[in-house]
């Protein structure tokens, strides 16, 4: 098992988000007692898995608390776009510490695979069903756009108060370290996901851990303020929630415990990996809030 807090000194000293040709460290069964987790058709056991090419990408540093942004949006939302450029100038302007997802749900996520229609909204860009529940459980009243920030409120918020609740809450303390590994296997193209985590608090509460894929530069249709558009640039993409809608369960909150687990998942043929990203939170299991996020780019 990682170091967390050796792993966050020397990434102070050495470019991270690389890409790197690596051997696989970790053996099917943890020090943990714990199994890695593979999406169904992977059958490998540790011996090959560690055959595999791998590339690697790091996630950065930090001594601050990052933030999760979760925009409801959809395809044939006309008011949604905007929603979306707010969302691209929030990432712009707090960079790593803030990371947007875009979660199309509810029936403006609705496709339409008739291309001979006068509204051919042939691009399916849903995660179902982890995405209508997490939109169900955030905005009940299927108002869109709507955003909520790291699940700080009861129910999501209009795009303009997404940054005010960013500014109150920028400076939190950290509660908690993720340090995210994320590899992939060209040959196989097997995306595996390794997550270090420890808490900075004691607490009795219970914790989930969760894991989202997430595409960016998505092209396809669109309506935006009463334009319809086929070559709109979709970004931020939920494409998977991976363990569910609420993630699994991340172990007692001990602080200085360190904690592992590990997922090896198969990207579909239609996302581009140059574009994908994997963030991964840690939120408490009874009020959802989200109390640290990391992101890792494959690229």
């Amino acid at each position: 098992m990682k170091n967390i807090q050796l792993f966050t000194i020397a990434s102070s000293i050495i470019i991270l988000s690389s890409c790197d040709e690596v051997t696989n460290p970790y053996p099917d069964v943890l020090d943990d007692g714990s199994t890695i987790v593979y999406d169904n058709g992977i059958n490998l056991d540790s011996t090959e898995l560690e055959q595999l090419t791998w590339e690697k990408y790091e996630s950065d540093a930090t001594t601050k608390r990052n933030l999760l942004i979760e925009e409801f949006t959809g395809i044939q939302c006309t008011a949604c776009p905007d929603g979306s450029r707010i969302l691209l100038n929030l990432d712009t302007i707090y960079g790593d510490q803030v990371i947007p997802i875009s979660i199309h749900a509810g029936n403006f996520a609705l496709p339409n695979p008739d291309p001979d229609s006068t509204k051919p909204y042939t691009i399916d860009l849903r995660s179902n069903p982890e995405g209508e529940i997490i939109k169900n459980t955030f905005n009940p009243a299927n108002t869109f756009p709507r955003g909520i920030v790291s699940r700080l409120t009861p129910e999501s918020e209009g795009k303009d108060k997404w940054r005010g609740t960013i500014e109150s809450h920028k400076n939190d303390p950290q509660t908690a370290i993720i340090d995210l590994d994320v590899w992939f296997a060209p040959n196989e193209e097997y995306i595996r996901v390794i997550i270090d985590y420890e808490y900075l608090f004691d607490s009795p509460e219970d914790h989930n851990l969760q894991v989202y894929l997430i595409e960016d530069h998505i092209i396809g249709w669109q309506l935006d303020n009463g334009v319809l558009k086929s070559d709109y640039d979709h970004k931020y993409v939920m494409r998977r929630a991976v363990n569910g809608a609420w993630g699994s369960s991340a172990l007692p909150s001990v602080q200085g415990e360190l904690y592992h687990k590990e997922y090896v998942l198969i990207k579909k043929k239609d996302w581009k990996k140059e574009n994908l990203k994997v963030a991964v939170y840690l939120s408490n299991r009874d009020t959802k809030e989200i109390l640290q996020v990391s992101q890792v780019k494959l690229k």
